[in-house]
């Protein structure tokens, strides 16, 4: 009887005590939610306090056309590059520096050293016109009457002079264009028509080197018939080479190489026949 009334007491006791333990858990887990609901609406105040001003999009919105402009000018500018340097390595090495010369004259009269043409952005137009040039000029086979009889013969030093002078005006455009109005950013109508026009004279560029790469296409056309031109003349040089004859010389040949061997052998046996008859002949004689 004690021993069960003992049982009940200790049972009752873990039970007040579990009681106890869980709403402390309760109200602890009550505390640690409030705190973290403040902490995340301190947060979200300080946030938002910190982005940046974009509520009145008029700030940005008239850099964001120029910016993408400067970045689409960038582009095609590189684009002119490559297209310009690929058509030099095709180009190089060219001897005479007539239409170089011509070249760098009409992109500036006064100019001193031709050669810096082709670091410039726009100049390098001017710079591969007359290096094209110069290369299709150094080919013996542009002497030929092939092109004038077909009325395919190109006016290199009126090409060399569109090019040079076009890009050397569209130069002269672009420095009139200068960059974009930073006092009048804001201005719609300011900033629609400096791209428009920067846009327009961008073109104008690429036009250009499109018309400079059929000029570099029409380069490859001589060389290439300058190399058929250099077969043909080889082949006509080697035809004097009579395939039949020299084939017969050289049976020829061979036959008398092997009389001669087989004439060699007959005198070396010959000779050893008359030298073993000859000894005996001496010695007898010696002894008379």
């Amino acid at each position: 009887m004690i021993r069960l009334l003992v049982i009940v007491v200790v049972v009752a006791a873990i039970a007040v005590a579990l009681v106890v333990v869980g709403s402390w858990l309760v109200d602890g887990a009550r505390s640690l939610g409030t705190g973290i609901a403040d902490r995340v609406r301190r947060v979200g105040s300080s946030t938002q306090q910190s982005l940046p001003a974009d509520s009145d999009p008029q700030l940005d919105t008239p850099n964001q056309p120029l910016a993408q402009l400067a970045d689409d000018l960038r582009a095609a500018s590189a684009r002119r590059w490559a297209r310009c340097r690929a058509i030099q390595e095709q180009a190089e090495p060219a001897e005479s520096e007539q239409y170089r010369q011509l070249a760098a004259h009409r992109w500036d009269p006064d100019i001193v050293e031709p050669d810096r043409l082709r670091n410039e952005s726009i100049g390098q137009i001017a710079a591969t016109a007359g290096l094209v040039a110069d290369r299709v000029s150094d080919y013996p086979a542009w002497k030929l009457d092939f092109f004038d009889r077909h009325g395919v013969r190109v006016d290199l030093a009126a090409e060399v002079t569109a090019l040079a002078t076009s890009a050397a005006n569209v130069r002269d455009q672009i420095s009139l264009l200068g960059d974009p109005p930073t006092n009048l950013a804001a201005d719609h109508d300011v900033v629609t028509t400096y791209a428009a026009k920067a846009q327009l004279l961008s073109r104008r560029l690429d036009g250009l080197v499109e018309r400079l790469g059929a000029l570099g296409e029409y380069q490859q056309i001589v060389a290439a018939i300058q190399q058929r031109q250099d077969k043909r003349d080889w082949l006509d040089r080697v035809s004097a080479i009579d395939d039949f004859e020299n084939e017969v010389d050289a049976q020829w040949d061979a036959t008398e190489a092997g009389r001669m061997r087989n004439t060699a052998d007959e005198s070396e046996m010959l000779a050893s026949i008359y030298l073993d008859a000859l000894a005996p002949l001496a010695k007898t004689l010696g002894r008379e």
